[in-house]
């Protein structure tokens, strides 16, 4: 997307009550209210591009109703939710299963979020690391 009126800024800070940016082609310094940013956000009146995903939260569950209840089964398979929060302000979630009891080397991918499967290249080489250092990470203390 491209005009006249856009223009793209780099965020250069963030403290709780202001935000600073860059403007990407003058080079001018601004600062906005952080309050007043963060609902102009919200409201779609500017837009961020997605680059990184900084938090990703890690959950296991015993059974998942689309595919089976542990009732139906002798032996718990557990899938696990990785929900990855993007920097703009968007979450994006995908879910796996093992193949092997209590054994999270064995996940595999089931589902995820149709945005995730239209990513670039390398924002998608991005959004699974992220995911794959939080499945290390939780499996430690699983």
């Amino acid at each position: 997307m491209s005009g006249p009126r856009l223009t793209k800024w780099r965020i250069e800070s963030i403290s709780t009550e202001t935000v600073t940016g860059t403007n990407a082609n003058t080079g001018e310094t601004r600062e906005w209210e952080r309050d007043w940013l963060v609902q102009r956000l919200g409201a779609g009146e500017f837009s961020a591009e997605l680059t990184t995903f900084d938090r990703v939260s890690v959950t296991e569950i015993d059974e998942w109703r689309e595919r089976h209840s542990v009732e139906e089964i002798d032996e718990v398979k557990p899938y696990v939710i990785a929900i990855a929060y993007g920097n703009n302000g968007e979450k994006f979630t995908s879910l796996y299963a093992a193949t092997e009891a209590g054994d999270w080397d064995s996940l595999e991918l089931v589902q995820q979020d149709e945005s995730v499967q239209n990513f670039s290249g390398a924002l998608r080489e991005r959004f699974d690391e992220a995911v794959h250092r939080t499945l290390e990470v939780e499996q430690r203390y699983h």
